[in-house]
């Protein structure tokens, strides 16, 4: 019987290994893909296909997108009208990512955070800008593939409130 007991444990204990196992590899899947589909978004905003950043935004109802302490974009559209405005002939852009922290929510869900600087150059004298901060992105995967279905930017760890 004790023989029986052991055997039975071993079988058991080895079965939810493997199951965490898998659970394991898929939370390791899921955030892999999230975080690669945010930085072909910075991929696509510097290589100046606006176009294909744009189409990360999720078109869901749901969507929104918080700066500076409330409600800039309604809709998935409005943000991607709102990105396809800040081209300009002439300009460029770059956004990178670093710290990228990624916690897997779901099979098809992701809440991202990292810190990102933002650059804009343009032709000739005209002088450009940069700024950094901290964005967050709860990513969703569609058929069409992941998608941002909300996000949140703030200032960088050296901005300053302004003293207006």
């Amino acid at each position: 019987m004790k023989t029986f007991i052991y055997v039975l444990a071993i079988v058991l204990i080895g079965g939810c290994s493997a199951q965490n196992d898998a659970a394991s590899d898929q939370d390791f899947e899921v955030k892999n893909e999230a975080r690669k589909a945010l930085l072909a978004y910075g991929e696509a905003i510097s290589s100046g296909d606006i176009d294909l950043a744009a189409s990360y935004y999720d078109r869901d109802p749901d969507f929104h997108w918080i700066e500076r302490g409330g409600v800039q974009y309604e809709s998935g559209d409005a943000a991607a009208a709102s990105l396809q405005g800040l081209i300009v002939p002439g300009s460029s852009a770059k956004l990178t990512f670093d710290n990228v922290k990624v916690a897997d929510l779901a099979a098809d869900a992701a809440f991202i955070s990292a810190h990102f600087t933002y650059e804009m150059s343009y032709e000739g004298e005209q002088p450009g800008f940069s700024f950094d901060g901290w964005m967050s992105v709860a990513m969703v995967k569609r058929v069409e593939g992941w998608r941002i279905a909300a996000g949140q930017v703030g200032p960088g760890p050296d901005t300053k409130p302004s003293s207006d």
